[in-house]
């Protein structure tokens, strides 16, 4: 039986890039299912998502991207593989996706691939991977994963640290593939130096929010039979 495999692209303002995301995820030679979740753009991306085969969810707040990824899993509801990719990256490629879903294939023991992007890519992305690329938003999860994890609709930009936090408490296989050549668009770039400097460090408290709430979490499981993982 083929395995269903849902790709949840979040979208935040972000017309102006997604559609080269989209243009490559929509060609992927293998049997996908697409979801473009729009949190409240101001701009033209729902318009640009809709001309592609995708399905697009959209709604007026911007709720952040830990909302925006678990409305997409309420409305997929359960696949075999699902891969979350941003929509701002640059020179993604089918091989990237592969290398993302291949890991979990080849062993059902991998629960989630993060995707890091190598040296090669915009410089303050380098940086940021290769200090914190638990942030990473590139990321293949299992079926079995993701029926695991909790609601993460309040996470929003700490939705990666809280998923990579889970797959630690619950000793889940986790592999990182290097994916080379792609990289994507720095927040200093899109809203320019300083704008782009204190949305960054607005992404940052977001991240180190979703830690403390990951260590009230990780108490409350600690002698809870729900840090078991379940049988594949």
């Amino acid at each position: 039986m083929e395995k269903r495999i849902v790709i949840l692209i979040p979208a935040h303002n972000e017309g102006n890039r997604i559609e080269a995301v989209l243009d490559v995820v929509c060609s992927y030679p293998r049997e996908v299912e697409i979801i473009v979740i729009d949190g409240g753009s101001k701009d033209d991306t729902k318009e640009k998502a809709s001309k592609y085969p995708v399905e697009v969810i959209s709604y007026k707040e911007n709720r952040g991207k830990g909302a925006a990824l678990q409305a997409g899993i309420d409305h997929a509801v359960q696949a075999d593989y699902w891969l979350f990719i941003d929509a701002d990256l640059v020179n993604l490629q089918h091989n990237h996706l592969d290398q993302l879903l291949q890991p979990m294939m080849d062993d059902p023991e991998t629960g989630m691939t993060v995707g890091r992007l190598v040296e090669g890519g915009k410089k303050i992305v380098d940086i940021v991977q290769c200090y914190i690329s638990i942030t990473n938003g590139q990321r293949g999860l299992a079926g079995w994963f993701v029926s695991r994890l909790p609601d993460m609709s309040w996470s929003r930009f700490g939705v990666e640290v809280f998923m990579s936090r889970l797959s630690e408490h619950w000793d889940i296989k986790v592999e990182t593939p290097h994916l080379h050549g792609v990289t994507h668009y720095p927040k200093e770039e899109k809203f320019g130096l300083i704008r782009g400097f204190y949305y960054r460090m607005h992404m940052y408290a977001e991240c180190m929010h979703a830690v403390r709430v990951w260590k009230r979490y990780s108490v409350k499981e600690k002698d809870s039979s729900a840090a078991v993982i379940p049988s594949r």
